[in-house]
């Protein structure tokens, strides 16, 4: 173990605030955590190898530590040291698990919570880029809760319809299904809750109804886990942070197939008795890129319901036309990105002004049958490509960005940077 005292470090990079460390997002060396969407949940290091420049400060290793090394390093716990050399995609499964650890900041869910802790709040997991006796970059995995609220200042001025918005694909399809099946039908594996604590701000949801059991979340034809308990997380999050803009999409009604009028007045009854009071209405918002955050602010409602009906739209004022979807539909790599790109290049507004690419790879059904592809597998397989994707290629052109298992992505906290420096 090489010695680092503190009285020596030289910061390379300098950091508005630790927990965060956001910078310039392509700079060589700079890290971050994600973790493994296998069930596994191992954690995986993460850093930028496009090192060229004369400025580049080209790191030597890679640690992962349970304490920030800016702080102390000889306190700082080394969990992990990999070489820079010897990883040249930048990527490191170790083998150290995440879990399902204790929200920080007072954020672990309860119906009775009236107050948590604004800011990020970190893990003790850190990762850091090191040279010698220089800290190059330091980040810890940390959970984002009220990130625009954070940075008001730099982003009020941004349109809802031009923002990058990270969100999940599915996001009530995170448990509660048989076993046989989960692989095939569970797209993320944190609550709605959890997601929303870690910074997502779009949620996509499919809804059910059975005439014994009432609205489900629903996979395609899969029942998954009741609807109301996730209506009173969302409530219950927006009660607590009045100044993250949600959008909750509705997105399809797969069972029964013929989903009535009479359904959807039924279902968006129950939606409206949870979160009606903090629905923006639609009146005079939804042209051209739509409201910017301080105009949502200014109206104290910061919940955008998006529905997939439009005749049920037209009958409530509190609802937002459907937004526009765009999903590859394959389970390869390179042809996701070739459609994703099409995507963002061909898409035309439409009567909502906002739209989601939805960055994921989906089995086939012979996948089902051979018990191959499954939904947790190829999320892996994507999810840091599409970290890169959206933060060296696309960031300024995208939407809403939808993912599976995101935490195996670094989309919230890109969408903060990217944000950020939008809105200056």
């Amino acid at each position: 173990m090489f010695q680092l005292f503190v009285l020596s470090v030289f910061i390379v990079l300098t950091c508005v605030d630790d927990n965060l460390c956001l910078g310039d997002d392509t700079e060589c060396g700079r890290v971050h955590l994600t973790v493994s969407s296998l069930e596994d949940t191992y954690l995986e290091l993460n850093w930028i190898t496009n090192c060229g420049s004369l400025n580049d400060v080209i790191p030597e290793y890679i640690l992962l530590s349970s304490k920030n090394v800016r702080d102390r390093y000889e306190d700082s716990n080394v969990l992990l040291k990999v070489k820079f050399s010897d990883y040249p995609t930048g990527y490191y499964r170790s083998k150290v698990r995440f879990g399902e650890p204790w929200l920080p900041g007072n954020w672990e869910y309860n119906e009775n919570l009236t107050k948590a802790d604004p800011g990020p709040h970190c893990f003790p997991y850190w990762i850091s880029s090191i040279k010698g006796h220089q800290i190059i970059d330091s980040r810890c995995l940390a959970i984002q809760p009220t990130w625009m609220s954070d940075n008001s200042k730099t982003i009020g001025n941004n349109r809802i319809g031009s923002m990058f918005i990270p969100g999940t694909h599915n996001s009530g399809s995170f448990g509660g299904a048989p076993t046989i099946l989960e692989n095939y039908v569970l797209n993320q594996d944190r609550s709605v809750w959890t997601q929303l604590v870690f910074g997502i701000r779009y949620l996509d949801f499919r809804i059910g109804y059975y005439e014994k059991n009432g609205f489900y979340i629903n996979h395609d034809l899969f029942m998954i886990t009741k609807i109301n308990p996730i209506l009173k997380e969302i409530k219950k999050f927006v009660e607590l942070a009045p100044k993250e803009v949600i959008v909750v999409d509705f997105h399809r009604f797969p069972y029964p197939t013929n989903f009535s009028y009479n359904l959807h007045k039924k279902f968006t009854d129950l939606v409206y008795q949870e979160l009606g009071n903090y629905a923006l209405p639609t009146k005079d918002l939804q042209v051209g890129k739509g409201p910017s955050l301080n105009e949502i602010w200014a109206r104290n409602k910061n919940l955008i319901i998006c529905y997939a009906d439009r005749a049920t739209v037209r009958a409530n004022y509190w609802l937002w036309n459907p937004m526009q979807q765009f999903w590859g539909n394959t389970k390869r790599v390179p042809e996701l990105k070739r459609f994703l790109a099409k995507s963002i290049t061909d898409h035309r507004l439409t009567i909502n002004p906002m739209w989601a690419l939805m960055a994921e790879l989906t089995p086939s059904p012979i996948d089902f049958v051979l018990r191959t592809n499954n939904l947790r597998k190829l999320a892996d397989d994507v999810n840091r490509h599409v970290t890169k994707w959206i933060r060296d290629e696309w960031g300024k052109q995208v939407n809403v960005v939808a993912s599976d298992y995101f935490l195996g992505n670094d989309l919230i906290n890109i969408a903060i940077n990217i944000n950020s420096r939008n809105g200056t």
